[in-house]
């Protein structure tokens, strides 16, 4: 593929982004699958709307942020955000506020999303590494598809592990003394 058309098909805003559709295709559905939610559960629905669509907001601000770092850290509280909707979809299936189907739908389309944000945040991990920081010149895209597009279309695996980090604070603590 010739670099002219390489830049035809670079993403330019944020609606173009297959991960960011599919968090926005998720953020909907929750939308109307919380909305038989009984009266005693509406703070329920209201942490499921409020993160999930948290999730598009942020990759929105971190997509249009100066540098690379700033849509990175953006990502990141993504992913957060993204567990935290499953987090609450989880309690809606305990509390018998969603149709088991449908909570375990949405909880395994949430897992397949957070494989694609893996993905991009793994490219611009990489970026960031071989780059720097800066983002280049505005008309250019950091990213094409193929840098978070679905395990199928052959991308590798990503590294990046999804589970909270420890901080050792005892250790944290020794290693400041020493210095």
């Amino acid at each position: 593929m010739a670099d002219g058309e390489m830049a035809a098909e670079r993403i330019r805003n944020i609606g173009q982004m297959p991960v960011y559709q599919v968090f926005s295709k998720l953020a909907l559905d929750v939308e109307i699958m919380t909305r038989s939610f009984g009266p005693d559960f509406r703070w329920l629905r209201v942490q499921c709307l409020r993160c999930s669509e948290s999730v598009c907001a942020n990759m929105t601000e971190g997509f249009y942020s100066q540098y690379s770092t700033e849509y990175l850290q953006a990502l990141y509280r993504c992913r957060r955000e993204a567990r935290e909707t499953m987090a609450h979809i989880c309690y809606a299936l305990g509390v018998k506020q969603l149709v088991a189907t449908d909570g375990s739908g949405l909880m395994s389309r949430y897992e397949e999303a957070l494989m694609q944000l893996a993905r991009l945040l793994g490219s611009i991990e990489r970026k960031i590494r071989e780059r720097g920081k800066a983002k280049g010149v505005p008309s250019e895209l950091r990213e094409t598809e193929e840098d978070y597009g679905s395990q199928s279309r052959g991308s590798v695996h990503n590294p990046i592990d999804h589970q909270p980090s420890a901080i050792d604070h005892q250790r944290s603590a020794i290693s400041h003394q020493k210095r």
